[in-house]
């Protein structure tokens, strides 16, 4: 019932909405999808306190997967074992990422997904306060994109902690990367 919910509000979201995750451990069989919204904030209780669990996924790659949307900010919860990428990001413009927890409670495992957090082809995209973990490849991915700032992130236990790969702009700093196969 969570899962229908949540994914409801997320299609008949309008400009300007806020879409709370309440606290608790959610498990979660398919991909949550959000797709051509402006001005949308997804905000949980806190990182530790509301927790999507995908680790029973059926259907989709992605956790959650955001396209075409402009000025997204999804804050303050934690997405776990998605099949493939936790939260993936395509083709937006105004992305926050805030005080959010992305890994795999299996620990590391070349079946975990390969990445915690995947902005990829957007504009203004800023990561902050962040923690990832247990990654098959990269915790952070930022892929062709512009003006990028990844700022005072945790990347842990992942094959490369924090990748930035063919950005304009970018800004990497106070940032800690460790146990990780490469930083």
């Amino acid at each position: 019932d969570f899962q229908k919910s949540l994914q409801e509000k997320l299609i008949n979201a309008q400009p300007g909405d806020i879409i709370d995750i309440p606290e608790g451990n959610f498990n979660l069989s398919v991909a949550l999808t959000v797709e051509g919204i402006e001005n949308l904030t997804i905000r949980g209780a806190g990182a530790d306190k509301s927790i999507l669990s995908f680790k029973g996924q059926i259907q989709g790659a992605e956790g959650i997967n955001v396209t075409n949307c402009n000025n997204i900010t999804l804050e303050g919860f934690c997405v776990q074992d998605a099949k493939g990428d936790n939260i993936k990001l395509k083709n937006c413009d105004g992305v926050t990422l805030r005080k959010m927890n992305s890994t795999w409670t299996n620990g590391a495992d070349s079946s975990n997904g390969n990445y915690g957090y995947y902005p990829v082809e957007c504009r203004n995209v800023l990561l902050e306060e962040c923690e990832v973990s247990y990654c098959a490849d990269a915790g952070v991915y930022v892929g062709q994109s512009t003006n990028v700032i990844v700022r005072k992130c945790y990347a842990h236990h992942n094959v490369a902690g924090i990748e930035i790969e063919n950005c304009i702009n970018s800004n990497i700093y106070d940032n800690l990367s460790e146990d990780n196969a490469g930083g």
